[in-house]
């Protein structure tokens, strides 16, 4: 399944009425508390996290994929066993709610999705900090920080996304960086290579607002 479809297709696999709380709020624990039922405590933590998902999902389509994908396992592994759901989608949401400080000063928002990308097709994992030797890490960081200053400079010409010339230079200038003597010997690298391509120009034009200006 795609990414999109793993964040938009699951099964609705609890009932849910109740308008979801944010996942960081921290009164969160102590409204779901009020719960007496444990079926409702977990339809209030999964309606939570599938709200946190949706409104994320564009910006880091890798990252809350693999966040969905999570969700739906859970579901399916623990098919009306309610406190063991309960318990799982609180450890899911925890998780969410604290993830890694990004490597190498990486920013969230604007390169983390890069990284995010090639972590899954060079080396077929979800990041976390015991997913890549320091080496591999420190490869992405390195390929994460020239990609990303490519996309930033092209994207700022006026117009670019209406300009297939200037699409077409983005790719070419990504290519080129994906293939040199620094990356081209990195798991996948050359078999998937256009597959990277094309996820790093859609998520450049998902966060193209973000993506030129500091904080």
């Amino acid at each position: 399944p795609t990414a999109s479809s793993l964040a938009y297709g699951l099964g609705k696999g609890i009932e849910q009425k109740i308008k979801p709380i944010s996942i960081f709020d921290d009164d969160f624990e102590k409204a779901v508390g009020r719960r007496k039922r444990i079926k409702t405590k977990a339809a209030e933590v999964e309606n939570a996290i599938r709200h946190h998902i949706d409104l994320n999902f564009d910006e880091d389509p890798e990252l809350y994929a693999s966040f969905a994908e999570a969700l739906e396992k859970i579901l399916e592994q623990f098919k009306d066993n309610w406190q063991r759901i309960y318990e799982e989608l609180e450890k899911l949401r925890q998780r969410m709610k604290n993830m890694p400080s990004p490597p190498g000063d990486l920013h969230r928002k604007k390169q983390m999705p890069f990284f995010h990308i090639f972590c899954k097709e060079i080396y077929g994992k979800t990041y976390s900090e015991d997913a890549l030797s320091h080496e591999e890490e420190d490869q992405l960081i390195d390929l994460t920080r020239e990609i990303f200053e490519i996309v930033k400079r092209e994207i700022q010409l006026t117009g670019f996304w209406e300009s297939i010339p200037a699409k077409n230079r983005l790719k070419a200038e990504i290519q080129k960086t994906l293939l040199s003597a620094r990356f081209i010997t990195l798991p996948n690298m050359v078999k998937n290579r256009s597959h990277i391509i094309s996820r790093v120009v859609e998520v450049a034009e998902r966060n193209t607002d973000i993506i030129p200006y500091a904080e």
